[in-house]
């Protein structure tokens, strides 16, 4: 049986930016908020999630993910605003957003869906839209969530976090019951 990894290629934050996410999710939990919070230390802007990927074709990935980032040079990007997917009613996801240069994020993103979009279990059909998780709600949650637009809102109005991006990096993910954890596989430096 071969052995495959769960894997994806994100933009990790720095200090700056994992500390926004963590004075994010302490105002929300101060709210009485419950949900599956995310770790901060693990916070990252996902590019390209792959799926389940046979370790004997890493090395394949590997060298398409250099591809991708050949020629791209480093931008900046910014944590500003926030939101939830699918919608407010019924909230999965809580995210903080991201601005800043992002016609060269979507190069990024193009250009890795083009090298190595092949290696992902599905084709992506929803629009790319840049976020970093704060939680995953669940359905016992929802009624915790009371008056969450407004709290979202004041957190958008925070003065956005500027962050470098430097390089991509290629994530496996190993599920838990007490979380994900996640292992850097190789970082591709960008320029």
């Amino acid at each position: 049986m071969r052995e495959e990894w769960r894997l994806f290629a994100a933009l990790s934050l720095p200090e700056s930016g994992r500390e926004r996410v963590a004075a994010a999710i302490a105002h929300l939990q101060a709210r009485g908020y419950r949900a599956k919070w995310v770790d901060p230390a693990d916070s990252h802007l996902t590019v390209r999630f792959f799926g389940s990927v046979a370790t004997d074709a890493v090395p394949n990935l590997v060298a398409a993910l250099q591809a991708s980032v050949r020629g791209v040079q480093p931008f900046l990007l910014r944590v500003a605003g926030a939101g939830v997917f699918p919608h407010p009613e019924r909230p999965r996801v809580l995210w903080l957003g991201v601005d800043g240069h992002l016609p060269a994020l979507l190069e990024l993103v193009e250009r890795v869906e083009l090298h190595a979009g092949n290696f992902a279990e599905a084709s992506e059909t929803r629009r790319f839209h840049p976020h970093i998780t704060l939680a995953r709600v669940r359905p016992e949650d929802l009624g915790t969530l009371r008056g969450l637009p407004q709290e979202l809102q004041r957190l958008g109005r925070l003065p956005p976090v500027a962050f470098p991006v430097e390089r991509l990096t290629l994530y496996r993910s190993e599920l838990f019951r007490s979380g994900p954890r996640y292992t850097v596989i190789e970082e591709f430096p960008l320029g």
